[in-house]
Order: structure tokens, then C-alpha cells, then sequence
């Protein structure tokens, strides 16, 4: 019951971290207003900034089950469709701990490089998605769902940039949250 209740925590961590990218996506102002692309992209990716730190910090056997969790928080913060979300964090999450087996997260250059590459994996599926739903959108008459052009392939760079450089000063606050020390598995 523990861990359920630590991965219960996890989901407010995580969902906690998506009000407030939402929040500054829509430049402090009020629900409903987008502040110009660029400003959006320059937003750093909180969700997925989580999802690593605990990766990072949890035991490789839990890898899955925070890329589900997370998915699960940030398909009530998008629209887009939620298996694509759930396979974009578990890209997210399988990347950050391909980077912690081969070297430990507690450099900070690698911190911001897992955290960089997840956002920019999960940016730029997002991105797939949303091109192949609106071709098939206009090849079948049917509603327009998303409105990405090929050039607007920088803006997920530019969101992964932000969230590198976001990570090395993140990592020992998101490193610290509470009701995660419950799903570290200690080795006897």
C-alpha cells in the first residue's frame, strides 16, 4: 500500500509540475490565453523534467511504471491523443535510463542532457502525431486537429533547450520530493 500510495504522489508531483508549465505557457495571464509560439517553446518542460529526476533516483525495475504515471498526468494536460503520450514518456523515460546505465545522473551536464534529449523525444513525437492526424484530417474532409508545419520542428528544439538548461538547478529540488523515498527499493 506504500507504493501505491508514493506513486499516488508521484502523479501529484507530476501533475503539480504540468499546472505550472501550463501556467507559464499561458504567460501568467488568465485560462484560455496562448501567448505567442515562440514563448511557448521557450517554456521548459516540467512534466518530463519529473519523470527523469525519478528515474534518475528510482530503481531501474520502476522505469515503466513512472513513464504510465506520467502519461497518465499529462493526458489531462494536452490534447493529443493519449497512446501517443504514453509512448513519447515512455521514450522520455527509456532515454534517461539508457543515460544512467551507462554514467550516474549526479553530473550536471548529463542531468541536462537526459532531461534535454526526453523533452525533445516527447516534443517531437508529439509534433509526428499531430502532422499525421491533420493529413489524414484533410485527405478524409474531416476536421482539422493540428496545425504544425514542418518548420515548426524548432520549437520542440527550443523547449528541449530550455529544459536542459532548467535541469541543473531543478535536480536537487525535484531530486528532494517528498513521498518518493518510499519507492526506493533498498538492496540488503
Amino acid at each position: 500500500m506504500n507504493r501505491v500510495t508514493s506513486l499516488g504522489i508521484f502523479f501529484l508531483w507530476v501533475s503539480l509540475a504540468g499546472a505550472v508549465q501550463l501556467f507559464l505557457i499561458g504567460g501568467g495571464s488568465g485560462p484560455g490565453v496562448d501567448g505567442p509560439a515562440l514563448w511557448r517553446a521557450m517554456v521548459p518542460d516540467l512534466m518530463t523534467l519529473v519523470l527523469v529526476v525519478a528515474v534518475g533516483r528510482l530503481d531501474r525495475r520502476d522505469v515503466v511504471t513512472l513513464a504510465l504515471v506520467t502519461a497518465a498526468a499529462r493526458a489531462a494536460c494536452t490534447a493529443a491523443p493519449p497512446f501517443a503520450v504514453l509512448s513519447g514518456c515512455l521514450v522520455a523515460a527509456l532515454i534517461a535510463d539508457t543515460i544512467r546505465r551507462f554514467a550516474d545522473l549526479d553530473r550536471a551536464w548529463l542531468r541536462a542532457g537526459a532531461a534535454g534529449l526526453g523533452a525533445l523525444a516527447l516534443g517531437a513525437w508529439l509534433l509526428v502525431v499531430d502532422l499525421v492526424r491533420e493529413s489524414e484530417a484533410r485527405a478524409t474532409d474531416g476536421l482539422n486537429f493540428g496545425q504544425a508545419s514542418d518548420g515548426d520542428f524548432v520549437l520542440p528544439a527550443l523547449t528541449a533547450t530550455a529544459t536542459a538548461l532548467v535541469a541543473p538547478l531543478a535536480w536537487p529540488v525535484l531530486h528532494r520530493l517528498p513521498g518518493l523515498r518510499r519507492l526506493e527499493r533498498r538492496a540488503f
